[in-house]
């Protein structure tokens, strides 16, 4: 009982972490592709049939991270109070012997603690490396040649474990293939709302309908597309609608998911905060969208196993898949009509029919 608790304590921590690092790399430029591009790969293996601890790559890492970056903060805070003092010293009472040693200590409190931190982080980073140093330890270690190599390396295979390169691809190939099958409906939808035509309405209601039939395929598009390693699998028409005509009740649910977790997300996009609490914004992107392409992901593994199945080969009866298209027409519906309403509500205005979360990464706002 008391394993089966540990285990699952570690469970929630790693997933807890996942979210956390990923929400953080989302807002940083360029890298928050690589945060998109991770979702899209756990949703690639979930689609294969690979074991759950297999789908989510690098989740202890990112446990052991988190640790990591919460005891550099925490231990940062006493420096930054001292350093704090010494500027407000300064401006006071510049010159003064006070602003002089606060300033002088403020340093050498500062070199001491990049030098603890990076002692705590090559012994490997635990929670005990920070809250001990082992002085005797680093003075025996440190000097030595080997040492420094040793960490050089250590720095490299980490890095090399990211596989940053394939998640930045994924990313942004799975963002370019969005915004492709995105731009002419949205275009569309735009010219139908600017209201300056008679004829433009008839405009909107081609977009809208463009929108929709888009919008049935792209989750799945962007799935094939991680699962292939291709970019051109995200245009492959035929292999989604085949796959959906073999498992088309897990298609509609995946499709449920995709866009009833995407409508809340449009509340964080009224109106921005500042810069510095976006990291909060894209936590709850990455807690809804992730989940939701998991979903597209186990949708393409059901057709993909009814596919491999001999007893059970060919596609589902007509009006059993009819039955199901009906609720995934639905709830697109529900999902352009949020879509309408975003033009004239968020931040962004006509960009947001653009720059839908739901298909990109995991940032709130898009524009700044």
């Amino acid at each position: 009982m008391f394993s089966r608790i540990v285990s699952a304590t570690g469970i929630v921590w790693r997933t807890f972490s996942l979210v956390v690092l990923l929400s953080i790399v989302a807002t940083i430029p360029i890298l928050q592709f690589a945060s998109f591009g991770y979702m899209l790969e756990s949703a690639a293996r979930v689609s294969k049939g690979l074991p759950a601890r297999r789908c989510f790559p690098g989740a202890q890492t990112a446990g052991r991270l988190l640790i990591v970056l919460g005891c550099i903060f925490g231990s940062w805070l006493p420096v930054w109070y001292l350093a704090d003092m010494a500027y407000s010293a300064e401006i006071i009472d510049g010159g003064s012997r006070i602003a002089r040693v606060l300033r002088i200590a403020a340093r050498a409190i500062s070199a001491v603690w990049i030098f603890w931190i990076f002692w705590a982080v090559f012994r490997g980073g635990k929670l005990r490396h920070f809250i001990w140093p082992a002085p005797i330890l680093a003075l025996k270690t440190l000097f030595r040649t080997a040492v420094w190599r040793e960490a050089e390396d250590r720095l490299w295979s980490f890095v090399a474990s990211l596989h940053l390169p394939k998640l930045l691809w994924l990313g942004l190939m799975g963002s370019i293939v969005a915004l492709v099958w995105l731009v002419l409906p949205s275009s569309f939808i735009v010219i139908g709302l600017s209201g300056k035509g008679g004829g433009l309405g008839l405009v909107g209601l081609m977009g809208a309908i463009g929108m929709g039939w888009v919008l049935l395929h792209l989750p799945f598009l962007q799935i094939q597309l991680a699962r292939e390693c291709n970019f051109f699998a995200g245009f492959n028409l035929r292999s989604a609608r085949r796959s959906f005509r073999l498992a088309p009740w897990s298609f509609c649910l995946a499709t449920w998911a995709t866009f009833l977790l995407a409508v809340p997300l449009y509340l964080l996009r009224i109106e921005p905060p500042p810069t510095q609490l976006w990291w909060i914004l894209s936590l709850f992107f990455v807690m809804l969208m992730f989940p939701a392409k998991l979903c597209c992901g186990w949708a393409i593994r059901r057709s993909l196993a009814r596919k491999n199945d001999a007893s059970r080969s060919g596609d589902v009866f007509w009006l059993w898949r009819y039955c199901a298209w009906l609720p995934q027409v639905s709830v697109v519906l529900v999902y352009l009509g949020v879509l309408y309403l975003a033009k004239f509500a968020l931040w962004e205005g006509a960009a947001s029919i653009y720059l839908q979360h739901a298909f990109l990464p995991p940032v709130p706002f898009f524009i700044r």
